[in-house]
């Protein structure tokens, strides 16, 4: 595989520092990147990758901070799917629950201010590496799917913000019509990449149980390489500092290990 090749960045919240462990890994390799297509948190690593680069995209998740918007334990989770509570747990489900409206507007302002505040439509439009997007117009119930070419001057970044509307964020106003995470729709945007002519790709996932693309792969020439968790990465909207560097180590440790396997391998077909 040339090492200059197109990137897939999958959604998945603060599992987006997976993909940034993966990428330190990929460059290291000697990676370059001629376009980006991300959904969610993958459009938000994406944007940064192909205006700023990777130390900017380590220095912005060095400043997340802890977001426990429904940070249930696991435990909790399984007691209420079996129907195993009693009145204990319902108040101190129900008090963290009343709480999560105030938590999650200030998780909702703190997003806008941070995205707005880092990305610049202009570094986007002007980067060499092209940059695409997905998010889901439930106004028409339509998804919008677009390189950075074909999204009108101006609304980039809403754009970008609209990718990355988690369902517990109010969504993303453009144009009198309502946007929300595009992971509703294609959470893996191989062929938005695939439809610029790119053919060679690596993508970067943040969900092993998922083992395809929520839709069929349009083109059968692809040589795709893709980095897969070799673990469950858990829930996508637990943030801390711990979590995000134990993320970042495995997206380091998975990628390196896939990538070396990968070269390795057609090496070795070379020779015989």
């Amino acid at each position: 595989m040339s090492k200059n090749v197109g990137l897939v960045l999958e959604g998945g919240g603060v599992k987006g520092a997976y993909e940034l462990g993966a990428l330190i890994a990929l460059i290291e390799k000697g990676y370059t990147f001629s376009a980006i297509t991300g959904t969610s948190i993958g459009a938000l690593n994406g944007a940064v990758m192909a205006s700023q680069g990777i130390e900017k995209l380590a220095e912005y998740w060095e400043e997340a901070k802890y977001c426990p918007v429904f940070d249930f334990d696991d435990d909790t989770v399984a007691r209420f799917r079996q129907k195993d509570f009693d009145l204990d747990l319902i108040i101190a489900t129900g008090k963290k629950l009343l709480s999560a409206r105030e938590i999650i507007k200030e998780s909702y302002d703190h997003t806008l201010e941070f995205v707005y505040n880092r990305l610049s439509e202009a570094d986007i439009r002007a980067s060499s590496v092209d940059f695409g997007c997905v998010t889901y117009n439930i106004s028409d119930m339509e998804p919008f799917e677009a390189m950075k070419k074909d999204i009108p001057e101006g609304k980039l970044i809403n754009y970008i913000v609209a990718s990355a509307c988690f369902p517990i964020f109010p969504p993303k106003q453009i144009d009198g019509k309502k946007f929300i995470d595009g992971g509703v729709y294609d959470n893996m945007p191989i062929n938005l990449l695939a439809r610029t002519g790119c053919k060679k790709m690596i993508v970067v996932r943040t969900n092993p149980d998922s083992k395809q693309p929520k839709h069929r792969i349009e083109q059968s020439d692809l040589d795709i390489l893709y980095i897969t968790p070799s673990a469950n990465l858990g829930r996508a909207m637990a943030f801390s500092p711990e979590r995000i560097e134990n993320l970042k180590q495995l997206g380091y440790a998975d990628a390196l290990r896939i990538v070396t396997e990968a070269e390795n391998s057609a090496q070795t077909v070379a020779a015989d």
